[in-house]
């Protein structure tokens, strides 16, 4: 769970045109913010941003927003929301300026705000400013797992009659892209990439696992590794997996620890099942109930763990957290079915470094009784240079790899690698293939009966299924 992967052991292959973190946290973000400002959202579409968006004009603030995106234009009317093409002037009444770091330093609009002494704000930043009045905040960081524990934790949550209010990276388990709860708990996803973490100030800090990932940021593993020591270090309880999993004894044993002595969480007798895993949970010395998962791998059973001592830090008995997991679904893009074709299951999953790779396609696996495909888009030319052997180990856990062209992000230099670089290194079950058209029709001539296809990446790999058309592709 917390092995390094060869990108934590190599230096940092370069530096791309990275927007700074302002880092003012929720108090001073509090400081540049009246009632009623007037706020533009750059981007405002995203995953990301748009449940902050929503969430600030429920509040009282006149929002506004910029997307590059024409059908994104028409989806906020409803919130009374006015979106504008990317780059579009904004008026003198505005506020502030929010964005992520996703955007170019040199956006249009980071630079006429500058200039007319806006202020911009963060998404980190304005995130904890949202959550700074609730008297619970809860943050699930890590390099892997975030979305799914958030989504785990909001059911949970939900379930116990405490419904949060959540941010997420992704769906949440009906389908919503965020929750406005009660006040009292905010559950939030609080990412490592630029120190976004670092904003942040939750009465419950839970840090799933550790892996260099955003080599365009951290320059090593150690790097990382000071930036989640402060992040744990600005929370109340602090919530950690524990440094080794055990398997010897009788069956699988699985760990999850919170800070405080003996909150120890013990997965015993671990099955693996036709739709998912079970195992008998023992927490503090005791029997714990059985906890049956509905969803396939032992990452997730990992995962599930996490959420029920989280949830359990708050005042949610293990075994009521256990009972709210069985009817839990995964986020959208996080190894979903999207149907079959040819006899084969096709399946849509975000994952995009080497470990969450090999963890989707071993939990994959035991659905599978012919061939496993997977057709891959590699995230940044920066991860795929600094880990080119590690993404190419794990892809060669399937059987058949089609490698698509990279999903540069925000990125401009390739670095030198190319699709072509990733499929000479995973050797003679990979192709590199010019697009998505020729995936998709590569993959529907190969499909055949009890075969699992996987379309994998973070990018905008799922528009492969725009090209399989209707007729065989059915749920």
């Amino acid at each position: 769970m917390n092995s390094k992967s060869a990108a934590s052991r190599i230096s940092c292959v370069g530096v791309i045109g990275l927007t700074k973190n302002t880092l003012r946290g929720g108090d001073g973000t509090a400081k540049l913010l009246f009632p009623g400002a007037r706020l533009r959202f750059i981007g405002i579409g995203g995953v990301g941003m748009a449940p902050l968006a929503k969430i600030a004009a429920l509040r009282g603030f006149s929002v506004e927003g910029e997307d590059r995106r024409e059908e994104v234009r028409y989806a906020f009317s409803d919130a009374g929301i006015a979106v504008y093409p990317e780059g579009y002037d904004f008026a003198a009444a505005v506020c502030a300026v929010i964005y992520t770091a996703a955007v170019e330093p040199d956006h249009p609009t980071l630079i006429r705000a500058k200039e007319r002494g806006v202020p911009v704000i963060s998404r980190s930043d304005f995130l904890s400013y949202l959550m700074r009045d609730s008297p619970i905040r809860v943050t699930v960081a890590g390099s892997h797992g975030k979305t799914t524990v958030t989504a785990m934790l909001d059911r949970i949550f939900s379930f116990a009659g405490r419904v949060p209010t959540t941010v997420s990276g992704g769906t949440l388990f009906d389908g919503a892209t965020f929750r406005v709860g009660a006040g009292d708990l905010f559950l939030a996803e609080a990412c490592e990439y630029t120190d976004s973490f670092l904003s942040f100030s939750p009465t419950h800090a839970l840090l799933l696992n550790l892996e260099l990932d955003h080599v365009d940021y951290f320059p090593d593993f150690a790097a990382l590794s000071r930036s989640a020591g402060k992040y744990l270090a600005g929370g109340g309880t602090r919530i950690v997996p524990p440094p080794l999993r055990d398997l010897a004894g009788e069956g699988k044993t699985l760990t999850f620890s919170s800070h405080t002595p003996g909150a120890d969480l013990f997965a015993r007798h671990i099955r693996e099942t036709a739709v998912g895993t079970a195992a008998k949970l023992v927490f503090r010395g005791d029997a714990a109930g059985e906890l049956s998962l509905p969803v396939p791998g032992l990452h997730n059973l990992e995962n599930a763990l996490a959420a029920c001592v989280t949830a359990h830090s708050v005042g949610v008995p293990i075994e009521r957290s256990a009972s709210a997991l069985r009817g839990f679904s995964l986020p959208d893009r996080r190894l979903t079915l999207r149907g079959g074709w040819g006899g084969a299951l096709w399946y849509d999953d975000y994952a995009h470094h080497p470990s969450e790779i090999a963890a989707s396609l071993s939990a994959l696996r035991p659905l599978c009784r012919g061939r496993l495909t997977v057709a891959f888009q590699s995230h940044t030319y920066s991860r795929t240079k600094a880990d080119l052997f590690g993404f190419a180990s794990a892809l060669g856990l399937a059987d058949r790899v089609l490698v698509l062209p990279i999903f540069p992000a925000r990125e401009t230099d390739d670095l030198g690698v190319s699709n072509q670089t990733l499929a000479r290194a995973i050797g003679e079950k990979a192709a590199a293939v010019g697009g998505f058209a020729e995936a998709a029709s590569e993959m529907k001539k190969a499909a055949r009966p009890n075969d699992v296809t996987v379309v994998m990446g973070a990018g905008d790999a799922y528009k492969i299924f725009d090209y399989l058309g209707s007729s065989g592709l059915n749920s």
